[in-house]
Order: C-alpha cells, then sequence, then structure tokens
C-alpha cells in the first residue's frame, strides 16, 4: 500500500538524482528508471497492431497487454507521470487510437494505468465505480447488445468476490484479476468515446463483440505470464510493485 503522505514529485525527482553511498542505486533513482523503461516500452507496444478498430481508421496494439504490466510495477503517483508522458508519446506518434479519437485517445491509456495502478496498489474500489459507470453509460447511451456487458460483469463479480474473501487464488490469480480490471478501465474508456463521439450505431455492438473478447483475453494473459515471469526476478531486479 502507498503511503498518503507523500513529498511533492520535485521532491522525488531531487532525490532520485543521486545514488545513495558506496555505489548502491537509491530507490527514488530505480523507480525513475523503471518508469522511463516502461514508458518507452508502451509506446513502442503502440506500433504492433493487433487487431483493426471497427469504426474508425485505427488499430488495437500490443499496449493492450503492457497496459497492466505498467499498472502493476508502478504505484499511482509514478503510474500518473507514465501514463501522461505515454499519452504525448501516442499523440506524438499518432499511435493505436489516436487517429480515431484525437485528444479524447489521451484519456484512454491514462485511466487504465491510473485506476489499474489504484486497484493493485491501493483498493479495488476505485475502478470497480469506474467500471460500473462504464457498463451504466453502454445501457443508457449505446443500444448495442447486452452481450458486450458479459466481462463488465465478470470482472465486477471477481471484485466483489475478493472483497468478501469468498476465495483466496494465492498471489498468481491476485495478478491475473488486477489485469482484468486494468484493461476493463481502458475498455471503459475506449467504449465511452466510441459511443459519446463516434456515435456507432447498436448493431456495430453485436459484430465487434467476439473480437472485443478476443482482445481483452489477449490482454489479461500476456499481462499476467509477463509480470508471472517478473514476480520470479522480483528480488534481483529489486522490483517493489508486485
Amino acid at each position: 500500500m502507498e503511503k498518503s503522505n507523500h513529498g511533492s514529485v520535485q521532491g522525488e525527482v531531487k532525490a532520485g538524482a543521486g545514488t545513495a553511498t558506496k555505489g548502491v542505486v537509491s530507490p527514488n533513482t530505480r523507480r525513475l528508471a523503471l518508469a522511463a523503461l516502461l514508458v518507452s516500452l508502451y509506446v513502442a507496444a503502440n506500433s504492433i497492431p493487433i487487431d483493426a478498430f471497427i469504426g474508425g481508421a485505427g488499430f488495437i496494439t500490443a499496449g493492450i497487454i503492457l497496459l497492466p504490466v505498467v499498472s502493476g510495477l508502478l504505484r499511482p503517483r509514478a503510474a500518473f507521470i507514465a501514463a501522461v508522458l505515454a499519452s504525448i508519446g501516442l499523440l506524438a506518434f499518432q499511435l493505436s487510437i489516436i487517429p480515431i479519437f484525437g485528444f479524447y485517445g489521451l484519456l484512454v491509456p491514462t485511466m487504465g494505468i491510473v485506476l489499474g495502478s489504484l486497484g493493485f496498489h491501493r483498493s479495488l474500489a476505485y475502478p470497480a465505480v469506474y467500471i460500473v459507470l462504464g457498463a451504466v453509460w453502454y445501457v443508457l447511451f449505446s443500444g448495442g447488445t447486452i452481450f458486450w456487458l458479459v466481462p463488465y460483469a465478470l470482472v465486477i463479480g471477481l471484485i466483489a468476490a475478493k472483497q468478501a474473501r469468498i476465495f483466496k487464488l494465492g498471489k498468481k490469480g491476485d495478478l491475473t484479476i488486477f489485469c482484468f480490471v486494468a484493461t476493463m478501465c481502458e475498455l471503459v474508456t475506449m467504449n465511452i468515446g466510441s459511443i459519446s463521439l463516434l456515435n456507432l450505431p447498436g448493431p456495430v455492438w453485436l459484430i465487434i463483440t467476439p473480437f472485443m473478447f478476443l482482445e481483452r483475453t489477449v490482454a489479461v494473459v500476456g499481462s499476467s505470464s509477463i509480470l508471472f515471469g517478473l514476480l520470479r526476478l522480483k528480488g534481483p531486479l529489486r522490483l517493489e510493485g508486485i
């Protein structure tokens, strides 16, 4: 859990600018280096298309796999900074869904990364509220198929079960749920934009539902597999987020 009484971002940057004595790299320096690496990898991954975006001239990319990884490895403050920088990178290179949504597209990775990180490191209540809001928005304004809401219902059910401690899945099971939560926060933001900005007609949602199921499955399986691998290297790599 992240402490609430953090210093300013400027203080973190100054503290991380140097290294500890005797050649040991300070924790703040490691965090900054990790954030910079993840931003670079995330932007690069968004140049690799996985599927065409139906409804506009853009692509669903490999970035959906790395987004939950970024959320898991960075605590909320660092995740917010990384999300902003990653969004700027996507805008600069016109990658992923940016050509479709324009400046609104900046919110898609930002909300996914930040709310995903809050779910990982603070409380699942934050992303849960947002996902419920997305489901309500879809029901009220999309005119689309009810099947689109299957992953919404599944992730909310998993969050409720976990919060109620109905089951215990262990570290890997928890990581999988967290990855699912992060990718759904990204999807919610994309859906709101598709409804409110692109005005996708109701029948289109039925057509793209199977593709959405596949994309989110790829995101969860891919990101959780990466985090499982990093979990084994947590000690040597000095990763604090997982």
